[in-house]
């Protein structure tokens, strides 16, 4: 930011909790690292009450005072689910509007979809321009995760309302390139030539760099460990969610197969889903027991558990939503130097996978699909290079400091245009 140029005042709204997994990895890194480039930040969030009583609500107050960011945490609602998001989506506006008559912001950042519909409702109000942050194709994953049927009410009134918000917002950032041609493609995004900006769910890389395992260029030390393939045990991770659009009854199959065909394997499943429902699963399977184990983590101690695995499982359900979205965990898996077996048509991830040689599709879930997929990965455990390889993809795919580069440039030229004095900033990759 030159001398004298002014700073973008930005009331930032997200549909989740700080306090979550989600705020945690997604949210609070990409604020800091905003603010610390000269953006003014409001943040509003919605927490889970558990989270509200929690001595981490205090932990993250000072971080974000530390950087200047006033945070506005309100009270989420479960249930029932209609009224309780349309009670959270009022409570969202009003405190949002006493917020922005306070800071009068000059950008409206609204992340998630509620989260788009509060700042599209805002943002007309208080005269910001407003930044639909889209979260994938939301109507579309609550089909395919079963929530909805496809051209049900819901789903039709729901793609109606994604659509005004493309075609309202001042700009709109997407998560993939597969994500963002789509958006592009839209009538009304055409027609105003609205600026589309990719921003994957990012990963603080320096997270996964705390006991010196990567240089400064963020590849591996020297001193690198043997092999995957040369261990006694081969060991997998599987992170996140469990159920829905989460395919984890086929990850508990294919590794079931797998200690068939490759020995003796472990897998590790880091998740905050119910133990007693994934250890069912996991036994249905046919695995035993002694070969997997179920645990929660706090995000601090993420990397230190990927760092101890082999290799990363990303089991998404295919339909009419995976390819606009970016899932957290690869980019994880890739930051300590996993490769990762995917199913296909993920965001962006089948084209990094085949250029780069990072990780394996599963073609097929059936026995002889599973058979070549661990065939490809025998032979791709063999590499020396390998985790070199996944931790440059990384650094070239899911890092945190370029992708908030592109928005801060984005705030800089939607503040510009409020003002009369619009100016192309060079460094929006649109």
């Amino acid at each position: 930011m030159t001398d004298g140029q002014r700073k973008p005042r930005v009331l930032y709204i997200v549909y989740w909790g700080a306090a979550e997994p989600l705020g945690q990895s997604l949210v609070l890194p990409a604020i800091k690292k905003l603010a610390s480039f000269g953006a003014q930040i409001s943040l509003v969030t919605f927490e889970k009450p558990d989270d509200l009583r929690s001595e981490v609500m205090d932990t993250i107050r000072a971080s974000l005072i530390e950087r200047g960011v006033r945070w506005i945490p309100l009270r989420y609602h479960k249930r029932p689910k209609v009224p309780a998001t349309g009670f959270d989506f009022i409570h969202g506006v009003t405190r949002s509007i006493i917020a922005a008559l306070a800071e009068r912001p000059d950008i409206i950042h609204a992340r998630t979809f509620i989260g788009g519909l509060i700042g599209r409702a805002l943002a007309p109000m208080v005269g910001a321009r407003l930044i639909y942050h889209n979260e994938g194709f939301y109507p579309d994953e609550q089909v395919d995760a079963g929530v909805w049927k496809a051209g049900s009410t819901p789903h039709r009134i729901a793609k109606r309302l994604e659509v005004n918000l493309y075609s309202r917002a001042a700009a709109v950032i997407a998560l993939s390139n597969r994500a963002k041609s789509v958006i592009e493609d839209i009538p009304a995004v055409r027609r105003n030539n609205t600026p589309v900006v990719k921003v994957p769910s990012c990963v603080d890389l320096n997270l996964f760099n705390t006991d010196g395992l990567f240089n400064t260029d963020g590849l591996f030390n020297s001193d690198l460990p043997k092999p995957a393939a040369e261990k006694d045990v081969l060991r997998f991770v599987h992170s996140g969610s469990i159920g829905g659009r989460y395919m984890f009854d086929q990850v508990a199959r294919f590794v079931s197969l797998a200690s068939k065909e490759m020995g003796k394997l472990h897998l590790r499943v880091l998740t905050p889903a119910d133990p007693i429902m994934v250890s069912s699963i996991l036994s249905a399977s046919g695995l035993a027991d002694r070969d997997w184990s179920i645990d929660r983590v706090a995000r601090e101690a993420m990397p230190g558990e990927l760092r101890r695995q082999d290799v990363g499982l990303n089991f998404l359900q295919q339909g009419l939503s995976e390819h606009g979205c970016s899932p957290t965990k690869i980019g994880e898996y890739w930051a300590a130097g996993l490769p990762v077996i995917c199913t296909p048509n993920v965001s962006d991830t089948d084209e990094v996978i085949k250029r780069e040689r990072v990780g394996v599709i599963v073609g097929e879930h059936s026995d002889e699909g599973y058979r070549r997929a661990l065939e490809e990965l025998r032979e791709l455990l063999l590499d020396p290079e390998l985790g070199r390889r996944c931790r440059k993809a990384a650094e070239n795919h899911y890092a945190l400091g370029p992708a908030c580069e592109r928005q801060f440039a984005l705030y800089q030229e939607l503040g510009l245009r409020r003002f009369g004095a619009f100016r192309r900033t060079a460094s929006i990759t649109r």
